[in-house]
């Protein structure tokens, strides 16, 4: 049984639930995530029409994701799947999972390129932190989900981040502080 993409304008029931761009944005800056979510201020820059326009091929129609219980050693690729988490009351819009084994890959696609430390690349804690959150929402669904990837569309580089103890409870304190910011509105 495939699971339908949500469209998060069209839920209402999911309203209350944080996307994962905005716990990203809380990472980045708490201010401008103040401005996005609850006050609802957005301006457009070079960098987010750029964006927008690499995720056209991502964001195509999705053919849906099967049921966790159904996998079993299927290789599917699929894009453009919303799922939320009632436990950690977030959503998030993926760009593509990688299932392989029953294991499910969150791939998420970013403009520019990885931080580079000590000459080995890294991804940027908000990638890092909004990575986790969809991990987290696979998780929730039935999914086994113990890595992911960032694939820098302006180096053209893939790096891989484990979901490790310290990386889960990083993205859900940032989870809990987003919400806790954002409960005025």
């Amino acid at each position: 049984m495939a699971t339908a993409p949500l469209s998060f304008e069209s839920s209402a029931a999911l309203l209350d639930y944080l996307p994962a761009r905005m716990v990203n944005e809380f990472v980045y800056c708490p201010r401008l995530f103040y401005y996005e979510w609850v006050e609802g201020v957005f301006k457009e820059s070079p960098d987010t029409l750029e964006g927008a326009a690499q995720h056209k091929r991502v964001d195509r129609e999705s053919r849906g994701l099967p049921d966790a219980a159904e996998l079993g050693e299927k290789r599917i690729h699929t894009r453009s799947i919303t799922l939320s988490s009632e436990q950690h009351l977030v959503i998030a819009k993926m760009d593509l999972i990688e299932i392989e084994g029953g294991v499910a890959t969150p791939v998420d696609f970013k403009h520019g390129k990885p931080h580079e430390r000590d000459g080995a690349l890294e991804l940027w804690p908000t990638d890092r932190v909004r990575l986790c959150v969809q991990a987290l929402v696979l998780r929730d669904n039935g999914y086994q989900s113990n890595e992911g990837v960032v694939y820098y569309t302006g180096s053209k580089q893939r790096v891989r981040v484990e979901f490790t103890d310290e990386v889960i409870a990083e993205t859900v304190a940032a989870i809990q502080s987003a919400s806790r910011a954002a409960c005025c509105r």
